[in-house]
């Protein structure tokens, strides 16, 4: 049985990822840690997984480190969701932006760094791109975000990527456009 942890996992994209999870891979058992903030929605889940043999659920805050490293060496997989995102309400006040989104990855890898999963995914935005006039992005494009909440996913993008050089660890970064739901 592989445990994945997933952070974020009562907004709507991690909810959906746990829904999925745990319908195709039968050997998964998922710890769903979230802080629930305005982003969270517990019904997403509470019809399927409220008594889950495969599920349990952790509230608690990714800038917690010590509870972050209670949790993380029971990981082979951490999926990283966690995230404050709504650009409007970075606008009116970065702080939350910058400690979930910077610090609270800092102390997830610093997690990872020291347990060693078999990944860490970590879930970003096309928005650290940037704006653009026609065309698209590519993957190797400059980070040039255009407001305080992409630059606090870019933020946490370049310490998942040095911590990746620095310390080995085995990481991907997704960076999708917006979800319709």
């Amino acid at each position: 049985m592989k445990t994945v942890l997933v952070t974020g996992g009562m907004g709507f994209i991690g909810s959906h990822f746990i829904r999925q999870s745990l319908a195709v891979h039968p050997d998964w058992f998922i710890i769903n840690f979230d802080k629930l903030t305005y982003a969270a929605n517990p019904k997403n889940l509470s019809d399927l997984v409220e008594d889950h043999p495969r599920y349990q659920f952790i509230q608690g805050d990714l800038c917690d480190s010590m509870l972050v490293e209670s949790v993380a060496p029971r990981a082979d997989i951490v999926v990283n969701f966690a995230a404050e995102t709504h650009v409007d309400r970075s606008i009116e006040s970065a702080r939350d932006f910058i400690e979930t989104n910077v610090q609270g990855t800092r102390v997830l890898l610093d997690a990872v760094r020291r347990y060693e999963p078999e990944i860490f995914l970590h879930v970003s935005t096309d928005e650290v791109y940037g704006s653009i006039k026609e065309g698209s992005f590519q993957e190797t494009s400059p980070l040039a975000p255009n407001s305080p909440y992409a630059a606090s996913k870019a933020s946490s993008d370049l310490l998942v990527m040095a911590y990746v050089r620095t310390y080995g660890i085995p990481a991907v970064i997704t960076r999708a456009c917006n979800n319709y739901g």
